[in-house]
């Protein structure tokens, strides 16, 4: 028996009264690889992969990325994770994907991204937390010999998809 979740994984899970410990494998489908688009898509350009990203819908069906981005932000993310969070804001969790998306690769700091929000320094983590638990974003934890400073030095933000943020941060493709 199989439960494919998608993005209802949250009201699944909380809807499933047994534990299931011992009976279950969790398989976590992220996008695909540079390797995959390349391999079976024959993109190479890296500046077309990166408009792109990496959902396979947008490969499957060859949809524009502009469309099917926009489409899943405000289907998933501003429709479903909202309800979770039972946001009042709209227009600051926006502010707050788009500034997330500019801060790709870069060490993260809650109190600079939730005051340039608007937003404590509290929220922008319960926030953080969200898109981590749905696979939105990863945060790539520091490695130091020193395992103090890896508990303790800040670490880098990511989004799953490149194609995602670059649709956040505005990035069109460009007409040749």
């Amino acid at each position: 028996m199989f439960i494919l979740t998608g993005s209802q994984q949250f009201e699944i899970s909380s809807s499933i009264n047994q534990s299931l410990a011992g009976r279950t494998a969790l398989l976590k489908l992220l996008p695909f690889s540079l390797s995959e688009v390349a391999d079976n898509y024959g993109y190479s350009d890296i500046d077309e992969i990166l408009y792109r990203g990496f959902y396979p819908r947008i490969y499957d069906q060859n949809l524009d990325p502009t469309q099917a981005l926009g489409d899943y932000y405000e289907t998933y993310i501003e429709r479903d994770l909202r309800q979770l969070i039972n946001l009042k804001n709209l227009s600051s969790f926006q502010k707050f994907m788009r500034l997330c998306a500019g801060r790709t690769g870069q060490l993260l700091n809650l109190s600079n991204l939730g005051n340039e929000v608007g937003i404590s320094h509290t929220t922008a983590k319960e926030w953080l937390s969200l898109l981590e638990a749905s696979y939105v974003v990863f945060l790539l934890e520091p490695y130091h010999k020193n395992i103090k400073k890896r508990l303790i030095k800040s670490p880098k933000l990511y989004f799953y998809d490149v194609g995602l943020a670059a649709y956040l941060i505005g990035i069109e493709k460009n007409p040749i």
